[in-house]
């Protein structure tokens, strides 16, 4: 899809990394960006909800939004073939509810603090790139949790350059343990209640 920059992060933390997918009694939740070997495996998929193409699911040839955040649902590919095979079952009013729905059970995990984060630890992060009018090292979007971290970006002809990027608060904090070696976690959005000191295994409650 052809979303703006504030569209696509506000369709991906909304949906809280997790597939839209419910219906008939079944929910997907499947994890959607996850981190194998320090790389990041994308497995989620901008779908429309209201087709782009003449030839797609649901289209409409007068609708003024098709590529805003509004018409944008986000599923596992499973679930995107399945919608889009079936666009009687799935219409655009049933999957505005769906996504609705699970933005609610989103909202309200976090609040409860019941959506685990994402957790990134003891990882390093290399981003190259050229020709860009915009490139980012490491963004993130959603609740996570970072120790001993290193991104790392290099840029050739970018008009723009960001290390770092969230839409949520980003807190770093160091802890000097009972151990006497200090360490340092940082996360993003809802703080988590304890830190694991990487030296020794000790538990670490924060205040924050």
């Amino acid at each position: 899809m052809d979303l703006s920059d504030r569209d696509r992060k506000a369709l991906w933390t909304k949906a809280g990394n997790r597939c839209t997918y419910t219906f008939d009694g079944e929910t997907c939740n499947t994890e959607l960006v996850k981190i194998d070997n320090g790389n990041y495996v994308i497995l989620g998929e901008e779908c429309h909800i209201v087709g782009r193409k003449p030839t797609a699911a649901r289209y409409r040839e007068d609708y003024p939004q098709r590529e805003t955040y509004y018409n944008a649902i986000l599923m596992c590919g499973v679930h995107h073939q399945i919608i889009d095979s079936n666009p009687d079952v799935y219409t655009i009013e049933v999957l505005h509810s769906m996504k609705d729905k699970h933005e609610r059970t989103i909202q309200l995990a976090l609040q409860n603090h019941t959506l685990q984060p994402l957790i990134i630890k003891d990882s390093e992060f290399l981003t190259i790139v050229e020709k860009a009018q915009r490139a980012i090292g490491m963004e993130i979007n959603r609740p996570a949790q970072l120790s001993n971290v290193k991104s790392e970006l290099r840029v050739a002809n970018a008009q723009e350059a960001i290390g770092f990027s969230t839409n949520q608060g980003l807190t770093a904090i160091t802890i000097i343990c009972s151990c006497n070696q200090p360490f340092s976690v940082a996360f993003v959005g809802t703080p988590p209640k304890f830190a694991i000191c990487p030296h020794c295994g000790r538990k670490h409650e924060l205040h924050t």
